[in-house]
């Protein structure tokens, strides 16, 4: 009886340490550098929780799309997101977010209202990219944690959600899901002007300036 009992016990044991290791395999910090692969734009396409108030803030978008990309100072990024709430609601805009490592802090100013987010993320299947948000209260409190997968076409393979789930499970995520849908809101943003286009405007401007005469000397 001894015996089967410590044969159990080396068993649960294996069952742990096998457990563990997966974990360790399946969730590895993805450092953030000049050379980071997370700039570009992503679509949401699924996300889990930790707290059940969190639920349904997520389930109000309808689908998400952020834009990542490097500033001028190694230690910030850019962060131009839009979100359709409803079915005719969009709403977007801009942020920074300081980096160091894994992490991210960003304050989101939306309608007004000033939010805060703790960032990290983590190493994922290709063309995805994998980031925990910790939403922080105004005495910096955790209010709960975000996992999101972005990818940059908002597809997935079957394989690579059920790699997602096994990681939200590692990271203690409640094993339920909000998917992000396709119809994205359109980017609001200012295209840059060509810099050919810019020479041209500035001396078509020039030209006028010396066929009028001021106003001051009439």
């Amino acid at each position: 009886m001894a015996s089967q009992l410590v044969v159990a016990l080396l068993a649960l044991a294996s069952l742990g340490a096998a457990s563990e290791l997966d974990c360790k395999d399946l969730v590895k910090p993805l450092v953030l550098d000049s050379h980071s692969p997370i700039y570009g734009k992503w679509v949401l396409h699924v996300g889990a929780w930790d707290q059940p108030g969190l639920k349904n803030d997520l389930a109000t978008v309808n689908s998400s799309w952020v834009d990542l990309s490097p500033s001028s100072d190694n230690g910030v990024m850019t962060i131009y997101w839009s979100d359709r709430l409803g079915e005719d609601r969009c709403l977007q805009g801009i942020a920074n977010a300081t980096i160091s490592g894994m992490t991210s802090h960003t304050t989101f100013i939306i309608n007004g209202h000033t939010s805060y987010h703790d960032g990290k993320y983590y190493e994922t299947c290709a063309d995805c990219l994998l980031s925990e948000d910790t939403t922080l209260l105004p005495d910096g409190k955790s209010k709960g944690r975000y996992l999101f997968l972005f990818t940059r076409t908002g597809t997935l393979e079957s394989s690579e959600l059920e790699t997602f789930k096994k990681q939200a499970e590692c990271l203690k995520f409640y094993p339920e899901y909000h998917f992000g849908g396709t119809e994205l809101c359109p980017d609001e943003r200012e295209p840059a002007t060509p810099a050919a286009e810019t020479t041209e405007n500035t001396e078509n401007t020039e030209n006028n300036q010396t066929d009028v005469e001021p106003t001051a000397a009439k």
